[in-house]
């Protein structure tokens, strides 16, 4: 990694496009690599039989990168080449065929667009597009669903944000072959293993957390890490001491006035050893809550719900940069594997577990002041509710929004039901994706049903998804500052390690994280990994739109969402209105749909500059 440099221009953004079959000449399956890579992020084995290419995390040395590459090649068996440390994309071409893994997590996603003959590929779905040639526009529906159905991700499918271009998203690979036809499958299924102990998944989460840690830090010039006072980063930066010697600078974000009790815990931590470095970065009230400075957001491809809190995260990445640093580790990702949704008591409905359904839902039920009869009770029907019928009721809720919130007994669902915001959508917006939403849930055969998996897998995969995207965006910011942000969470074998154990043995209410403990003992002092709280923002959510009105309103005013036939400005603006008098308002929305419009404003849509970027 070369030193920081303090430009923003995205030329420095690593980036690339590429086709197969590969034009005359050509034995590299990138035609066009652009910007700024980090050591390490960009790395290729080529032989007779064939070229690896990673992009990414990837944390196998060479020798071991080397030997594994001409053997996978050699035997055909291409997909061990995922199983490397780290978390990165894998293309392996051959004279016959080009085949693409993306990581567990979906931290580096690959886009591809078919043409007559060739498909064409690329790191950003826009770029893809350009180079395939057809025009380049956005996906309406694709943008409502990832607005307003998040946690669906059937609805889109293998579809982009870019019409006509197609997403290779976790645990899924691509194959190209000669006559350039291509063809998207699963190559890992991420199901538990009904056979596997807590005690065995507890020994390899550490194992594999521990290796993941100890490999950058020994790669790193100068390592630095989050140290927010909750289990995830806090523990990160613990393994680090582990495998470096001298000081390690870590970081926490505060403001003076907020109730998040998160500095009290990390200036509790940094004192149980010497060798941590905290510095505290000091929010203001002007200049870092959330919605401020949006016109200068960035992102990396797709929209980035979390870029209305840029502000905050670039003074974050300029007080990591003043250290020198170029690895810095965080503990994204570890929310979405250590923290079963309540979900999982479906499960436990199925399986004929009557007394630990009782006692989870009581302890669930009373933490969130809710009736235990009535949790009970929603997880038994879960358990009896198909994912086709989850298609439909959403296809229903859809045509016909609720003026009620969503509450926390709605997490009891394949996925959290659309609610008030879906008034935003015109009425033929609406009904697209309410149709959208039927023709899945009627389309689904039965091989997909037999390997649905239980419903609290699939909100953990969407929220590991949701994870690896927004790192995939803050390593986005980071890159013209010199520093790389990993995280440890995200690499495929800790998401193996997860995942092998059923939910119902990685809850265990009212502790919050409760694999962590025995996976990390004797590694992370007993105080950190005892710890059953987590830091509040949201307040700061009403703060900043206060002080952002006239740009919030100024973005709903002259929405491209609008333009596209999306959203009906009026019921958004009047749901600002009501966050503006401090009243409950749909906020997860409402950063999904600016992170769109930001989106659709900072890309470049050749010949059509009425979607917001230049021309």
């Amino acid at each position: 990694m070369s030193a920081a440099d303090q430009s923003t221009d995205r030329r420095l953004h690593p980036g690339f496009t590429g086709c197969f079959p590969l034009p005359v000449g050509r034995s590299a399956p990138f035609t066009r690599v652009t910007g700024h890579w980090r050591e390490g992020e960009l790395r290729r084995f080529r032989c007779a039989a064939g070229t690896v290419v990673t992009v990414g995390q990837c944390l196998a040395g060479e020798r071991q990168f080397a030997a594994d590459a001409e053997r996978a090649l050699a035997t055909d068996r291409l997909a061990t080449l995922t199983r490397w440390p780290g978390s990165y994309l894998c293309v392996v071409v051959r004279a016959h065929d080009l085949t693409a893994f993306a990581d567990l997590a979906g931290q580096y996603p690959l886009y591809y667009r078919r043409r007559p003959g060739r498909t064409w590929i690329g790191s950003r779905p826009a770029d893809t597009a350009v180079a395939a040639g057809g025009g380049c526009r956005p996906d309406p529906q694709a943008l409502a669903a990832q607005i307003f159905c998040p946690g669906v991700p059937l609805l889109p499918g293998s579809r982009s944000v870019v019409a006509g271009v197609e997403r290779l998203g976790g645990g899924h690979a691509l194959r190209i072959t000669a006559d350039g036809e291509a063809v998207q499958w699963e190559y890992e299924t991420l199901r538990p293993q009904g056979d596997a102990s807590a005690a065995t998944v507890a020994e390899a989460l550490g194992a594999a957390l521990d290796e993941s840690v100890g490999r950058r830090a020994a790669r790193a010039r100068t390592l630095t890490a989050d140290f927010s006072g909750g289990l995830d980063s806090t523990s990160v930066a613990f393994l680090s001491l582990r495998h470096r010697t001298g000081p390690l600078p870590v970081f926490t974000y505060h403001r003076a006035d907020t109730s998040c009790d998160d500095l009290e815990y990390a200036r509790g931590y940094a004192r149980l050893d010497d060798r941590l470095r905290l510095e505290v970065v000091t929010g203001t009230t002007a200049g870092t809550l959330p919605y401020q400075d949006l016109h200068d957001a960035e992102c990396d491809g797709e929209p980035n719900p979390a870029a209305v809190g840029a502000a905050r995260t670039r003074l974050r990445l300029e007080r990591i940069a003043a250290h020198g640093g170029d690895v810095h580790l965080g503990g994204e990702g570890g929310d979405a594997l250590l923290s079963p949704p309540p979900s999982y008591l479906a499960g436990l409905a199925r399986t004929g577990g009557l007394r630990r359904l009782l006692r989870d839902g009581h302890q669930l039920a009373r933490a969130r002041h809710s009736s235990p009869l009535h949790v009970v009770g929603r997880a038994a029907h879960l358990a009896r509710t198909p994912l086709a019928t989850a298609l439909r009721r959403t296809a229903e809720r859809l045509e016909s929004p609720g003026e009620r919130d969503p509450h926390w007994l709605d997490t009891l669902n394949w996925w959290v039901p659309p609610g008030p915001e879906t008034a935003w959508l015109t009425p033929s917006a609406r009904g697209e994706l309410a149709e959208l939403a039927r023709t899945r849930a009627s389309g689904r055969r039965a091989r997909e049903r037999r390997t649905d998996g239980p419903p609290d897998l699939h909100t953990t995969l969407h929220e590991l998804r949701a994870s690896a995207s927004a790192q995939r965006q803050l390593a986005h910011l980071a890159a013209p500052l010199g520093i790389w942000p990993q995280a440890p969470f995200l690499d495929n074998d800790v998401v193996r390690a997860c995942l092998r154990l059923p939910a119902h043995h990685r809850s265990r209410p009212p502790a919050l994280k409760p694999l962590l403990g025995p996976a990390l003992a004797g590694a992370v002092p007993a105080p950190v990994l005892a710890r059953r709280t987590k830091g509040d923002y949201s307040d700061e959510d009403y703060q900043g739109a206060r002080l952002a009105a006239g740009t919030l309103r100024d973005i709903i005013g002259t929405s491209r969402l609008a333009a596209l036939g999306v959203i009906d400005p009026r019921p958004v603006a009047a749901s600002l209105d009501r966050a503006l008098m401090g009243l409950r308002a749909p906020f997860p929305a409402l950063n999904r749909f600016l992170g769109v419009e930001l989106w659709l404003r900072n890309t470049s849509w050749p010949g059509d500059s009425q979607y917001g970027g230049s021309s």
